[in-house]
């Protein structure tokens, strides 16, 4: 017993020396951890959570957004009360945020110019707007591969009506007051052959704009 307290005492003089017996157990407590106190060494768990990834990045936004209707413009187009940090205001006030119907394209209504509306261009906004009153609750959704804005900053999204889980892209199409559309080299979104599908059996049907009494050989852009 002696002989092995000697070597214990002789083991901790040489540690002493180099600076390391807080590293060996000679002081008489825990061994010890850079920054953080001998009686406070965190456990296993405590250390991975310092060394898991956070739950959430700055700069990162959501898939999709709860808001609600103040306007349809036309009937492709709608406008959206703001929401701070993910739907930017487009308007002057800072109050609302304009969103363009991913996937689709209606007859334009030429506000502000001397032609007058587009073939189809007014039953398609008198559609969406009984599909889309004000103060109807949406979730304005992103697609996985196309652009969340325009150069106008205006969202290039999904719209579905909150209460009963219809997309409006769709309906749109369906009904025959829009096209399938996408700007010329712009990646497909998730829904493009849903919505062109759509698209096209209305128009074999004569449904929306394409029956009477407008009776339009085309919505849109081509």
């Amino acid at each position: 017993m002696k002989r092995n307290a000697s070597r214990l005492v002789l083991g901790c003089l040489v540690a002493a020396l180099l600076g390391i017996s807080t590293l060996t157990g000679c002081d008489g407590g825990q061994p010890t951890v850079p920054g953080v106190p001998g009686d406070q060494a965190p456990s296993s768990s405590q250390a991975a959570d310092r060394s898991a990834p956070p739950q959430s990045q700055d700069g990162e936004k959501p898939v999709s957004v709860e808001t609600e209707i103040i306007r349809v413009i036309d009937g492709d187009t709608i406008v959206v009360r703001a929401v701070a940090g993910v739907l930017q205001p487009t308007n002057d006030a800072g109050t609302q945020h304009t969103v363009r119907l991913l996937g689709i394209d209606a007859a334009e209504m030429n506000y502000g110019k001397d032609a007058g509306p587009e073939c189809g261009a007014q039953e398609a906004t008198d559609h969406l707007d009984k599909l889309l009153p004000e103060g109807t609750q949406v979730t304005i959704s992103y697609d996985s591969y196309a652009d969340r804005t325009d150069r106008y900053g205006r969202s290039l999204a999904y719209v579905v009506v909150s209460s009963s889980d219809e997309d409006v892209n769709l309906v749109q199409t369906a009904g025959g007051y829009a096209e399938a559309w996408i700007p010329k080299g712009e990646p497909q979104p998730e829904r493009w052959h849903e919505y062109l599908s759509a698209a096209e059996q209305a128009k074999w049907q004569h449904k929306g704009a394409y029956g009477a009494p407008a009776n339009c050989p085309t919505l849109g852009r081509q």
